[in-house]
């Protein structure tokens, strides 16, 4: 069965966060985590968050893996549609080793509106100094969120 996985990086003035979500095939919750990265882009952000994910994803004995992620360079990167950026070099080819250990692999760029639950929990990791994980019990604003993406509903475009 495929795992479908969402991954999410944030940047702000103070450093840098990632946020994963982990669904079974039906869409039912599995796995959250947030956790802050200090001082980095937010792309190397967001290859850190695919690749830590993935590597839990191994780790749990899953066969097959649907990732979706909304930085369309580093998706077209591991897809080698794109050349590698050179801050992602080392992260990519990690990636690239731990998807070789699935049987079958689907990775689709999704926007930004399309995660709002992967976005709560990225923009949660800058607010705090270590990881968070959660399995069953969620926080009450995380199952809001969820209970939200679940529905279909997006996210807003904030003005800028």
């Amino acid at each position: 069965m495929i795992r479908q996985n969402q991954f999410y990086g944030s940047e702000n003035s103070q450093g840098a966060a990632g946020g994963f979500l982990i669904r079974d095939w039906t869409g039912r919750f599995l796995q959250a985590a947030s956790f802050n990265l200090g001082a980095m882009s937010v792309l190397v952000a967001e290859a850190t968050t695919m690749r830590n994910r993935i590597k839990a994803a191994v780790q749990a004995g899953f066969t097959d893996i649907h990732i979706k992620g909304n930085n369309r360079i580093l998706i077209q990167a591991v897809q080698r549609k794109v050349q590698v950026p050179w801050e992602i070099q080392v992260l990519v080819q990690d990636i690239t080793t731990f998807l070789n250990r699935f049987n079958k692999v689907i990775i689709n760029h999704i926007f930004r509106q399309g995660h709002s639950t992967t976005d709560w929990l990225a923009k949660f990791g800058l607010s705090i100094h270590s990881t968070n994980v959660w399995n069953v019990v969620l926080p009450r604003d995380l199952r809001r969120v969820l209970f939200e993406d679940n529905l279909g509903r997006t996210l807003k475009r904030r003005a800028s």
